[in-house]
């Protein structure tokens, strides 16, 4: 593939995240930040916005940890009273999601229907030639019509070709349903990349064999895809009862996330939706768990401390490739890679994935720390 076509590629996300995702408006007012690994995903979008005639701010900043940052993004933000339109903030950050205590308050100082904070991580050119390719109107009836489908149901069985066969007992009345479909709710952030449902799991039991990537909360150069070496997982009562993988330095790392404090607990049951991605990304991305298919998440969840009431630092997802669902006595399962959208709309109960704090970024040495001294606190780290 030529450079061209990769700027070609490239320059469509673009347009697709300022139009689709954006929707860009005359008045609209735009800061870029980014932390040092995002630099060209900066330049591109900022680039994409001057084409529009826009002329963004660009502001740099450390990830996780930056006592600057309030001080210079404060010094780009124009007065409330003198805005005219929305202040747009998109964030772009490659292992991290940083500064919440930072951008949350400025929902409030500039009002909730006049502020879009959009927070990317996994940025890169694999983020806008793949994580972009589905829109958010297409992702909302992908993701509405499985909550529909979900709405009421006490157990679903997923299988895959690759030998997962998991049974998990649901109860969203007490579990809170996510949905991730990069809509822009007024109040909250927009977390991109998008094309996910997800919830807490009452029950599982099974063997689960991811055969297509892992994402965790931490950094890692590993090669993410698990084709060729997919990781075998025994699951009883809810926790992960042991692991298997034939490359030993994954093995070590996924033992490692297990062994930390409630990491085997199955904190989460998610479907991925955005059909968009293609093939899997050898980087740890959470691109790669948006892929159509099953994903368990070890270890952190993502309910409140009220519905679910133990912490976890490390979060591990185990991603399959597709996957057969079966809700409750239904005789007919869901082909995971080919939802058929109904007309239904969006469960207003369903809560859109907002992350409230900062995450991901845990350092291998911060896991290790995790897995033999339970004691271990890990400032500024939170669930993916």
């Amino acid at each position: 593939m030529t450079a061209q076509m990769v700027d070609e590629r490239v320059f469509e996300g673009v347009r697709s995240l300022l139009d689709d995702y954006v929707k860009i408006r005359d008045q609209d007012k735009f800061v870029i930040t980014y932390t040092p690994d995002s630099r060209d995903p900066a330049a591109w979008v900022a680039l994409g916005l001057r084409q529009r005639g826009f002329t963004p701010d660009i502001i740099p900043m450390r990830p996780l940890e930056d006592s600057g940052f309030a001080e210079r993004i404060g010094a780009v933000l124009p007065d409330p009273a003198a805005l005219p339109g929305r202040l747009v903030i998109i964030t772009l950050e490659l292992d991290t999601m940083s500064h919440f205590d930072v951008l949350a308050p400025l929902l409030s100082r500039y009002g909730q229907g006049n502020t879009m904070i959009l927070r990317i991580i996994s940025a890169g050119a694999d983020f806008f030639t793949k994580a972009l390719n589905v829109s958010p109107a297409e992702l909302s009836s992908l993701n509405g019509t499985l909550l529909h489908r979900l709405d009421n149901a006490k157990r679903v069985r997923v299988t895959t070709e690759g030998g997962t066969d998991i049974t998990v007992d649901l109860d969203s009345e007490k579990y809170q349903w996510i949905s991730n479909r990069g809509v822009w709710r007024p109040g909250g952030f927009t977390i991109l990349p998008a094309g996910e449902i997800a919830t807490f799991p009452a029950g599982v039991e099974g063997v689960l064999v991811a055969d297509g990537a892992y994402n965790a909360n931490i950094i890692s150069d590993l090669n993410a895809k698990l084709a060729d070496n997919p990781a075998r997982v025994e699951i009883e009562g809810g926790k992960a009862r042991s692991i298997s993988c034939d490359r030993p330095e994954l093995l070590e790392m996924f033992e490692l996330c297990l062994n930390s404090p409630n990491g085997r607990n199955i904190g989460e049951f998610g479907l991925g939706t955005n059909h968009g991605v293609g093939e899997f990304l050898t980087a740890n991305s959470h691109i790669n768990e948006r892929s159509c298919g099953l994903h368990l998440g070890f270890g952190a969840h993502n309910q409140s401390n009220s519905r679910v009431g133990y912490m976890a630092w490390a979060h591990l997802d185990l991603i399959t490739v597709g996957g057969l669902m079966w809700i409750d006595d239904e005789v007919d399962p869901i082909d995971l890679t080919r939802v058929q959208p109904l007309d239904v709309p969006h469960p207003v109960d369903a809560l859109d994935e907002d992350i409230t704090g900062d995450c991901c970024g845990m350092g291998y040495r911060q896991l290790q720390g995790l897995s033999e001294d339970p004691t271990c606190q890990v400032p500024g780290v939170r669930r993916p």
